[in-house]
């Protein structure tokens, strides 16, 4: 039995979510379907699938069988795509890039066009979530973040530059408050929190060096970037903006940076992806593009 192809077969049942519909997918018969799943349960000695008259899921072990089945699946084919896209003039292929929603309008956005003027034969799925996704699990070729430190070791990571940190408020709230001169002063005022940093309940500031945190009760604490700015541009409060991701609003004047109050830490700009080996073509074309062109737009 060809254990590339009930690799694949597999990985088309649990996408379709039933043997029918998979049957579709890979033109053959429901009930062959079933006996193909069938032998490799029986070969790999336990069950994929938890089956019911209503639904299948897939069992703990199906679960790390499929995971690693996609993993192998997607080596193959950019193993492929390397050694075919690399010499044609013109690559092709999808690339699945994942970033925050601050990140997307205009630097990402800026970057993909200018990009796609030089290669407009590759196309991109752009998912832009304040969440990291799992990029095995969801097929994405890149994840471009900001972050202080990486966690996740086993990922592959290139630096692509940097930002700042800064507090930002709307003219029209600083005439109603006022503006604060130092740290302490921010307790008399309405602070917005970004609820989806994975670095806590509180803002990570430098003093004498060292990173201290700062919290206190946010008027408003919102889901993502774009709502903090946009209620920050509505005089709702004072933010802690990544400067790459506030400078539109400060260019149009919505948002007015305060400065001489905190300091923080810069965070860089990474793009992240799963495995070195077999990096697809059109991939590592991007991120030879983003290294080359990603400093000279942050600054």
């Amino acid at each position: 039995m060809n254990k590339f192809s009930d690799m694949q077969l597999l990985s088309a049942v649990v996408e379709k979510g039933n043997f029918a519909q998979a049957a579709q997918a890979v033109d053959l018969t429901p009930a062959m379907v079933g006996r193909r799943i069938a032998a490799m349960e029986k070969d790999i000695g336990f069950m994929l699938f938890n089956r019911s008259t209503r639904r299948m899921e897939l069992t703990p072990g199906g679960t790390a069988y499929y995971e690693g089945c996609l993993r192998i699946l997607a080596d193959v084919q950019a193993l492929e795509e390397s050694v075919t896209s690399a010499h044609q003039s013109r690559p092709t292929g999808l690339i699945r890039l994942t970033a925050p929603d601050g990140l997307g309008s205009p630097f990402l956005i800026n970057l993909i066009k200018t990009f796609r003027q030089k290669y407009p034969d590759i196309r991109f799925d752009l998912n832009l979530s304040s969440t990291p996704l799992d990029l095995v699990k969801e097929k994405i070729d890149l994840s471009i973040r900001v972050a202080f430190e990486l966690d996740d070791s086993s990922m592959v990571a290139t630096k692509i530059g940097s930002t700042t940190f800064g507090l930002y408020a709307s003219e029209d709230y600083l005439e109603a408050r006022g503006k604060p001169t130092c740290r302490d002063a921010l307790k008399q005022h309405d602070c917005l929190h970004f609820g989806g940093s994975k670095y806590g309940d509180y803002w990570t500031a430098m003093e004498d060096g060292k990173q201290v945190n700062f919290r206190q009760q946010w008027a408003l604490v919102l889901p993502n970037t774009q709502c903090l700015i946009q209620a920050c541009a509505a005089g709702m409060g004072i933010a802690m903006i990544p400067e790459l991701f506030a400078r539109p609003s400060v260019a149009t004047g919505e948002l007015t940076p305060l400065t001489g109050i905190m300091t923080f830490p810069t965070p860089s700009i990474y793009g992240i992806y799963p495995t070195r080996k077999h990096l697809p073509y059109r991939v590592k074309l991007f991120l030879d593009f983003l290294r080359q062109h990603g400093p000279e737009m942050l600054s």
